[in-house]
């Protein structure tokens, strides 16, 4: 394991986010997280997939095939935002695990935290920084941030906590 603080991780979090969310050219919210597992970077070509699912389980996870395909498995019947959500989360898991992740050391920075991590990346993934801010210098407000960036209210609660201590840009 590589001892790293939280900041730094979220740092890293952060930046994988953004990368992800301007491959996709979003320049608007919601982002779509589903078509970029549909459509990924090559490097992740193997690696990000989604697969329906009829259970009540769990909302979405991430599991690895033994011929190395990764793919998302999400309960088909989730609301849009919780959907999004979902998926963004099982994103990290998938860009860990995955041939390129293991090559930049993502594993030993991020698997002992993994959860608080993805729920993070998430939210960074769902609406990055520069769309929140764009979001506020337009006179949005909090009451309205779920519902623009179609997100959960626990989650869009979170992420707006996560930047008010930022200036706006």
């Amino acid at each position: 394991m590589i001892q790293t603080t939280w900041e730094e991780r979220q740092w890293l979090l952060k930046n994988l986010a953004q990368g992800l969310a301007d491959y996709l050219g979003a320049v608007e919210p919601p982002v779509s997280v589903e078509e970029l597992l549909e459509h990924p970077p090559g490097l992740f070509d193997e690696d990000f997939g989604v697969v329906n699912m009829y259970s009540h389980l769990w909302d979405a996870t991430f599991a690895r095939t033994p011929s190395q395909r990764g793919s998302i498995f999400v309960r088909i019947d989730l609301p849009p935002g919780e959907r999004r959500y979902s998926l963004a989360r099982e994103t990290l898991t998938a860009l860990v695990t995955s041939q390129h992740g293991r090559a930049m050391g993502l594993p030993g920075l991020l698997l002992s935290s993994l959860r608080e991590c993805a729920e993070f990346f998430a939210r960074c993934l769902a609406a990055p920084e520069s769309m929140v801010a764009a979001y506020r210098r337009r006179g949005g407000s909090r009451e309205g941030f779920a519902k623009a960036f179609g997100l959960p209210e626990p989650a869009a609660e979170a992420r707006w906590n996560d930047l008010s201590a930022q200036p706006v840009s």
